[in-house]
């Protein structure tokens, strides 16, 4: 196999991972809270991930510990914490589908921020997109809430802006240090915040800890790694059409184990945000940097 190959193959598998999160979250959430939760889960990846990176290569300015600590703000109590409140209030199935709205925000903010520019391409992603949420969180169905789904949407959003601002920090210091040091700079906030929020930590049975240390490793840690890895040797508008395998397991992984039930209305609504991640990231697209899975 080329190396190509092998780079798709990582690519598919760190999306396929991201997907099993929501499965793995509810399970984890039967047994922790939310913000307890993304706290043991930054700190899995944190303590993985930190060893490997070269200290002696790194060089930080004083603009890139502003990223760090906005990123760390950004990706803790913004986009995971508020995604993992939101999961426990809807359905696994809903919040993975929910990720998809992830590329033509991507397009929208790369524009605003960065000024590239959205093709009709992409305007029709997010025009897609905007009908498909619509569809989706306006349908009711059993085990979902328009709070949790809002607040699973809310958490993209934040994960845009984060991805956005990242890109940056990753341009000079590399990927696997980027992501790293936000993961610990995080914990700064996560530990009190879940002190506060949730009390101490609670006592978690076996099953509720393999969940974690999956999310942490495997969904986190594992997973970073492999995407920027691939990331590094494939197009960017290629591997974020991967990143459509994440929706697709986590709504899969919903409903066979856990046996959600998405409506008509929500199967189409859902239909269309795939449709329009696909659509955002094709090659006459600008390209659009891959979404951030949770």
């Amino acid at each position: 196999m080329t190396e190509r190959r092998w780079a798709f193959a990582a690519l598919a598998t760190a999306s396929a991972l991201w997907g099993a999160s929501f499965l793995l979250g509810k399970l984890a959430l039967a047994g922790v809270g939310p913000t307890w939760l993304i706290t043991l889960r930054f700190a899995i990846a944190s303590a993985v991930m930190l060893p490997f990176v070269r200290w002696r290569r790194l060089s930080v300015t004083r603009r890139d510990l502003r990223l760090i600590a906005t990123g760390a703000v950004l990706a803790g109590p913004v986009a995971f914490v508020l995604q993992f409140e939101g999961l426990s209030r809807t359905t696994a199935s809903s919040a993975a589908l929910l990720v998809a709205i992830s590329a033509p925000l991507l397009a929208v903010g790369a524009a605003m921020v960065d000024g590239e520019r959205a093709g009709k391409t992409a305007w029709t992603a997010i025009a897609l997109s905007t009908v498909g949420v619509s569809l989706l969180v306006g349908a009711p169905g059993p085990g979902r809430t328009l709070l949790g789904d809002a607040m699973c949407a809310a958490s993209i959003v934040g994960a845009v802006v984060w991805s956005l601002l990242s890109r940056r920090l990753t341009r000079r210091v590399g990927a696997l240090p980027s992501t790293a040091l936000q993961f610990a700079a995080a914990l700064v906030v996560l530990v009190p915040m879940a002190a506060v929020r949730e009390g101490p930590l609670p006592a978690m049975s076996g099953g509720v800890w393999a969940s974690v240390l999956a999310l942490g490793l495997g969904c986190t840690a594992v997973t970073f790694g492999l995407w920027n890895w691939g990331l590094a040797r494939v197009e960017a508008a290629r591997a974020g059409v991967l990143s459509n395998i994440e929706p697709i397991v986590g709504t899969a992984l919903g409903v066979l184990i856990l046996h959600d039930r998405p409506g008509p209305l929500s199967l189409v609504g859902g239909a269309l945000l795939v449709a329009a991640a696909g659509l955002a990231t094709r090659p006459d697209s600008p390209p659009v940097q891959p979404s951030v899975a949770l």
